[in-house]
């Protein structure tokens, strides 16, 4: 599988699961004892909201525009024989366009809390401190879309090892944060703020790393001197922010399906164990991400590629089979020890969120090798399809509760990305022109 790399890509791609393995009991540590100031703190029905309110980011992740996926295409080409001159100003012009998009979003943010707004897009509401809190979250949240190109950068330039480390050191950064709020005493809400101030805090840190080793330093901030640059950068962004608005639609949105359509108690339980579930997959994401360069740089090498896909897809799907069988084993368990007792998860909760994460294991490679715009766009038609399914279905079956749509996730994603990526990425890449 690591046949014909360069050792600086070997690196990235075993140091940073590595790092993230390795990892995991820390960060699995500092989520356990937050979750557990959290849920003691706001108790089940506010702790749904809290958890709501505090995932924005993986609800909303194509806030970027599918910038962040061409930047990280673009730091790949930084350097070395696939050197792009374009590079440095694609970098540019997506920091001037998300910089925008954060102030558009803190100014929205600012409007929903003039009229009072945020318990009709939640969904319910625990008191009078919610606009104040949510707004607060929501702003934090429009920072951390310019402030994530830094990790996209790392990863870009072969960093992937740091990079895992910065993602690592949010947690730590979101505990720091809880502490404070606990030791204020403040309403159950405001722990909303805890996890998205950590992120933010980390992808700053992020930001000065990547900025400082890529040698791209503050004059990233500086005009845009090619004209092409702009249109590349839009051209190589729509049909991958179709990607990740259609991803975030179809995997995410069961939270807003169960908060309008079920009980406070349900979204409770479908928060907690998907807390479980984002452990298991971020190592998984962790070595996917760090194949996207070395794909980028190999668009020429069909054959090569074909067969990195599917030992990346045996593989991948191998390692999630294996987590989900823990899932569904130690899932109950792990729930009731992060809730205090105060949540209860059944084992079948756990198994559907381990299918859910055996699919996307398997459709990951594939997701971070069509990145071209014409196989963005084949990705983009097919992450709509599956969006749509989760969302119908789900919303169908919600009153049976969170079990039930976690189960329309799996189906949409089996049917609208498993299945087509296995038919036709072969395909796909060999079609690619002599010059990748």
């Amino acid at each position: 599988m690591s046949g014909g790399l360069a050792p600086g890509e070997r690196r990235a791609l075993l140091a940073g699961p590595l790092y993230r393995i390795l990892g995991t009991p820390v960060v699995a540590g500092l989520g356990l004892l937050n979750t557990s100031i959290i849920a003691h703190e706001t108790g089940p029905a506010v702790f749904g909201l809290v958890a709501l309110v505090a995932t924005v980011a993986l609800l909303f992740p194509f806030a970027d525009l599918g910038i962040g996926a061409t930047v990280l295409s673009a730091s790949a080409q930084l350097t070395g024989p696939a050197q792009d001159s374009d590079a440095v100003n694609v970098i540019r012009r997506a920091y001037h366009v998300l910089l925008g998009v954060a102030g558009a979003l803190v100014a929205g943010a600012l409007v929903i809390m003039a009229f009072d707004g945020w318990a009709l897009l939640v969904g319910f509401s625990s008191g009078p401190q919610d606009r104040w809190a949510i707004t607060v979250a929501a702003c934090l949240w429009a920072v951390s879309i310019p402030a994530g190109l830094g990790v996209r950068i790392l990863i870009g330039i072969d960093r992937n090892p740091l990079a895992t480390v910065v993602l690592m050191s949010c947690p730590a950064f979101a505990l720091a944060v809880t502490a404070a709020l606990a030791a204020s005493h403040v309403s159950g809400i405001w722990y909303a703020v805890s996890a998205l101030a950590g992120l933010v805090l980390g992808q700053l840190l992020g930001t000065v790393l990547a900025l400082r080793i890529s040698g791209l330093g503050t004059t990233v901030f500086g005009r845009v001197t090619s004209d092409p640059a702009r249109a590349r950068l839009l051209a190589g962004s729509m049909w991958l922010f179709l990607v990740g608005a259609g991803s975030a639609v179809g995997l995410q949105a069961g939270r807003v399906i169960l908060a309008h359509l079920s009980t406070p108690e349900q979204l409770s339980q479908y928060a907690l164990t998907a807390q479980l579930y984002a452990a298991c997959w971020s190592v998984v994401s962790t070595a996917g991400l760090a194949y996207w360069p070395i794909f980028v740089k190999r668009r020429t090498a069909t054959e090569e590629t074909v067969q990195m896909w599917r030992t990346l897809t045996e593989v991948f799907g191998v390692c999630a089979f294996i987590a989900a069988l823990g899932m569904w084993a130690l899932g109950p368990w792990a729930a009731a020890v992060l809730s205090g007792g105060r949540i209860e998860v059944s084992s079948w909760l756990a198994l559907a969120f381990g299918a859910l994460l055996v699919g996307q294991a398997v459709h990951l490679p594939a997701n971070v090798l069509l990145t071209r715009p014409d196989e963005a766009r084949w990705q983009a038609r097919w992450t709509l399809v599956m969006a749509a399914l989760s969302v119908v279905v789900g919303c169908l079956v919600a009153p049976w509760g969170a079990l039930a749509v976690v189960s329309a996730a799996v189906l949409a994603t089996v049917v609208a990305q498993v299945i087509p990526d296995l038919a036709w990425v072969p395909r796909l890449v060999r079609r690619r022109p002599c010059g990748g």
